[in-house]
């Protein structure tokens, strides 16, 4: 049995992580930047892997050498193959087996890290690493194998991604009291127009959907200050000079403070499905994943 695998040199563990490295990075500089020996080893082992079987790994294109198609079919395989001897030597050696999901740092603050510790119970020999990655990355990610589990947003899935629900995401417009002069009940139109707004702009739908909100009140989209996330937006609320909009699971973290809510309907276009998404062929590569995937589904959903 694969007696042809094992009748010519040039296969080995070495030589396929290299290629995994090298499809990850983008190029060969890029996997081993500034270190002239170390990209020509990388390349020497590309070739070997080359000769081996018969097809071109990787070919230069301008002055990178990338992974052809064929490159690329390969190095998912070997992913496959060494994600799995990896977990098998885990078990045999009775040490944790690790998983990866990628969500936004809000959903990953606010949502995955405070009920990880109920899965973990569930699943003593599993470690979870959390990884805070756009959506667009997570599903990129996700369809290349490198990560376990990502939650993105429904209309997000790509085709051969398995998904299942976990809630909607909805959001809140939150203003704090040393804002609040009057006792009158503030409307989101005074809040855009005359409060000082700190905003995620780092996720274009949602800010496209705020400019929307402030289109439809007649004012201008001017936020006072721009966040990366919407844990930055929330810690812009506790200084008590800003209002925001974030979703609704931050309440539990701002919970000590005074702060008015808007009530909108127009805040309604905002809310989002989160899906917990993940490679089928992740079950396949890694048996326990079934089980993971579904105590995560079980324990993150919103």
């Amino acid at each position: 049995m694969f007696e042809t695998l094992f009748s010519e040199r040039g296969l080995s563990l070495d030589r396929l992580k290299v290629l995994i490295e090298v499809r990850d990075a983008g190029s060969i500089a890029q996997a081993a930047p500034d270190d002239p020996g170390r990209q020509s080893q990388y390349s020497r082992q590309l070739r070997e892997l080359s000769e081996f079987f018969g097809c071109e790994v990787a070919q230069r294109r301008g002055k990178l050498l990338k992974l052809t198609e064929q490159g690329e079919r390969l190095a998912e395989l070997a992913r496959e193959h060494l994600r799995s001897l990896d977990d098998f030597r885990a078990e045999c050696r009775q040490r944790h087996v690790v998983f990866t999901i990628a969500a936004g740092d809000s959903l990953i603050q606010w949502l995955v890290i405070p009920r990880l510790g109920r899965v973990m119970e569930a699943h003593p020999h599993a470690h979870i690493e959390t990884i805070n990655l756009r959506t667009i990355e997570i599903v990129r990610q996700l369809t290349e194998g490198r990560i376990d589990f990502g939650i993105i947003r429904k209309n997000a899935v790509a085709p051969g991604l398995k998904a299942v629900s976990l809630g909607v995401v909805r959001y809140v417009a939150l203003v704090p009291e040393a804002l609040v002069s009057a006792k009158k009940k503030l409307t989101l139109k005074e809040a855009l127009t005359g409060l000082p707004l700190a905003t995620q702009t780092a996720d274009g739908q949602f800010t496209a959907g705020l400019r929307e909100i402030a289109k439809t009140s007649g004012v201008a989209f001017a936020p006072a200050l721009a966040c990366q996330s919407f844990p930055q937006t929330a810690a812009a609320l506790r200084s008590g000079r800003f209002w925001a909009i974030v979703p609704e699971i931050a309440l539990r973290e701002l919970s000590d403070l005074k702060l008015h809510r808007i009530d909108d309907e127009r805040l309604g276009p905002l809310q989002r499905e989160a899906m917990l998404a993940w490679n089928p062929r992740l079950v396949r590569v890694r048996p326990n994943a079934a089980k993971i995937a579904a105590a995560l589904q079980r324990e993150l959903v919103i």
